[in-house]
């Protein structure tokens, strides 16, 4: 008798958490996937899907386009036996890259980004007229009916998206902005206070910077490769201190 009760027990525990399980399961969203589909033949909803189709490739173009960076910071001896921090900047691989052509994705990123942004506001109009188009599709409106909603869906998924990538870009920037700031005071012989100030700089602005150990061969590959990207930036005719704040 006491077996079946514990049974008993242990079968409602289950169907007790089952459902919950499932709930759980159901609140987990699929990321948003498209597949432009053939044209339907009428102009107006054909328009539609290849404003769909072009929005979420350069959605997709611009989120793989991004280059994350972040800055780390090793000590050195100088001249007058002081300990100076050398900073450097990282991608997301790991690999020590040059401010300038950090600063300038950073630049492009924004102004890709709010064009983005403000096409994206365009295909609510385009996804009225799609709706009301529909009917006009005969019995094509079946298999059509869902891509409709594919509008909305990629206006949701790519302002967040697009957003979070610049608000991102936006800070990193800054610290970007901090580095070339920091090493301009520590060039600085004829201010007194050029190293009290880039202290200040590492400590307010580039604070929580990891310290790294780099071998002499580590900080001439990292040299050559900051070496590139800036005369690359340079070459393009872009001058990051010509920028302004992306505030």
């Amino acid at each position: 008798m006491k077996k079946l009760i514990f049974l008993m027990a242990c079968l409602f525990a289950m169907t007790s958490v089952m459902p919950v399980q499932a709930k759980k399961e159901k609140k987990e969203k699929k990321a948003f996937e498209w597949k432009m589909p053939e044209l339907s033949g009428n102009a107006d909803f054909d328009k539609y899907l290849k404003t769909c189709d072009t929005l979420y490739n350069r959605i997709n173009t611009y989120r793989d386009s991004v280059t994350f960076y972040h800055v780390v910071k090793y000590p050195e001896i100088d001249a007058l036996g002081d300990t100076i921090y050398q900073l450097k900047v990282q991608d997301q691989y790991g690999n020590y890259r040059g401010t300038g052509l950090a600063a300038m994705q950073y630049a492009n990123l924004i102004l890709q980004g709010t064009s983005l942004l403000a096409d994206l506001v365009g295909i609510t109009a385009e996804t009225a007229t799609a709706t009301a188009t529909l009917p006009s599709l005969g019995l094509k409106a079946l298999s059509y009916g869902k891509y409709v909603k594919a509008g909305p869906k990629i206006v949701s998924m790519g302002t967040s998206e697009i957003k979070a990538i610049m608000d991102s870009v936006k800070i990193q920037r800054k610290q970007i902005r901090a580095v070339r700031q920091y090493y301009k005071l520590i060039e600085d012989k004829e201010n007194p206070n050029a190293k009290a100030d880039a202290k200040k700089i590492l400590e307010v602005q580039l604070e929580n910077v990891p310290e790294v150990a780099l071998t002499e061969d580590e900080k001439k590959k990292a040299a050559e490769q900051e070496a590139a990207d800036n005369a690359l930036a340079q070459n393009s005719g872009f001058n990051p201190d010509d920028e302004v704040d992306l505030d």
